[in-house]
């Protein structure tokens, strides 16, 4: 087999197989909901919904920042713990704080926050490129 056959992706023939279940492809809803302006009245209300929108997206990027930090810190400091501790004492010690940490790390008002967060800094960015996709057009017409 040649090197140019190894790298070439293998098709699959035949029929689906039955129970298979296709995963759908989600689209976010500011795909839609924010299409290229076309007015300047649109151009303000995605502004205002730019301004509003961006105040909650600073508040939680920094808490949920803070947060990820301080599980970088706790990272470092698990991999330095001992990784056969000489009691018991100290082996349930370590267990304990182990499980209150993945505890942490999975909490789903933080993993919700999170999940917020990087939702906003998307339509945030969306936004933000329809407003400056518009800005440029209107500019090229000024100047033809």
């Amino acid at each position: 087999m040649t090197d140019q056959e190894k790298r070439k992706p293998e098709l699959l023939n035949g029929h689906i197989p039955a129970g298979h279940i296709p995963k759908p492809i989600v689209m976010p809803d500011y795909l839609a909901k924010y299409p290229a302006i076309q007015t300047n009245e649109m151009r303000d209300r995605y502004k205002a919904v730019f301004n509003d929108q961006f105040a909650e997206y600073k508040e939680l990027s920094v808490e949920v920042h803070a947060v990820l930090k301080k599980f970088d810190e706790l990272d470092a400091l698990l991999r330095q713990l001992p990784h056969h501790p000489e009691s018991i004492y100290e082996q349930e010690r370590i267990s304990k704080v182990l499980q209150e940490y993945k505890k942490k790390k999975n909490d789903p008002a933080f993993l919700e926050k999170k999940e917020r967060c990087e939702y906003l800094k998307n339509k945030l960015s969306h936004i933000k490129q329809r407003i400056q996709d518009y800005d440029k057009v209107m500019n090229w017409n000024v100047e033809t």
